[in-house]
């Protein structure tokens, strides 16, 4: 008799044993889920899915832009919505959850600490046989202001800057520069010192395309912001924000060259390159 419990009880571990087997490999309870917490355009996902044994993030942001990791981090390319899907998977069977993930971009501040734009990616980067003392500029809109960044050379002090502002994305309108001959339309030229703004002015174009003809609209002081140009990592960099209310009617762009002066009014650096028939003004989205 008792050696026929032991028998009995030994066939019943071998059954729960089976049967504990068998669950695992059946991918039972497979569910697919995450959240997220966006610091600008760096996201940090986590990932809260049951019973998978491999994951698979589309981000649906840049081409290949995609992950294997559980919960990974992603850098989005610009603001906006996006509709991110998890797939979860475990053997043979898949589940798909998708969300939509809010960017809203960074909380630019102009500080002179530029830490802030970290993940902002460059609006434009001079060729490097391109001379002159500016080099990249960065830029970043949000409802109220347009943010900029400019990186140069150690010679760059933007203690005189000139600044094209195509606002209505029309070359036909406008002030035509014949520097930027493949695309200009200035409605709106921001003339006077980085360094000491309280008499720079922004001008708006009247006339004829081809008539340099501006007059005084706003102050730099009561429209503008702007750092002090720091040296960082060898390069020049200065921020500076405009105020959109100042700028009259906004689309969904604006177009816009810089231009450094020196104490004598010439152009000792500028983006983007100039000059060629190509050339026009850089765009940002705002």
């Amino acid at each position: 008799m008792k050696r026929n419990i032991i028998y009995i009880t030994g066939c019943l571990l071998v059954i729960t044993a089976f049967t504990a087997c068998k669950k695992d490999e059946g991918n039972g309870n497979l569910k697919s889920v995450f959240s997220y917490v966006a610091d600008g355009f760096k996201v940090t996902f986590t990932n809260f899915s049951t019973g998978a044994r491999e994951y698979y993030w589309d981000f649906n942001d840049k081409p290949g832009d995609s992950s294997n990791l559980k919960s990974p981090q992603h850098v989005f390319s610009t603001k906006g919505d996006y509709l991110v899907s998890l797939t979860a998977r475990n053997g043979d069977r898949i589940d798909v959850f998708t969300d939509t993930v809010s960017i809203l971009g960074p909380n630019i501040k102009i500080d002179g600490d530029f830490s802030d734009w970290e993940y902002v990616e460059y609006l434009h980067t001079n060729a490097e046989s391109f001379e002159g003392t500016i080099r990249a500029v960065k830029a970043f809109a949000t409802a109220q202001d347009i943010n900029f960044l400019i990186e140069g050379t150690t010679d760059m002090k933007l203690e005189m800057i000139d600044m094209f502002i195509d606002t209505d994305n029309n070359p036909a309108t406008g002030f035509s520069s014949w520097d930027y001959p493949a695309g200009s339309g200035t409605e709106f030229l921001l003339e006077g010192p980085a360094s000491s703004p309280s008499w720079g002015a922004g001008y708006a174009h009247s006339g004829a395309p081809s008539d340099w003809s501006f007059n005084a609209v706003f102050a730099f002081d009561a429209a503008m912001h702007f750092s002090a140009v720091r040296t960082v990592s060898g390069k020049n960099i200065a921020e500076f924000s405009i105020k959109k209310n100042v700028l009259g009617s906004l689309g969904t762009h604006i177009n816009f060259a810089i231009i450094e002066l020196n104490s004598g009014w010439a152009g000792i650096g500028r983006a983007p390159e100039n000059a060629t028939p190509e050339a026009k003004f850089i765009s940002l989205r705002l």
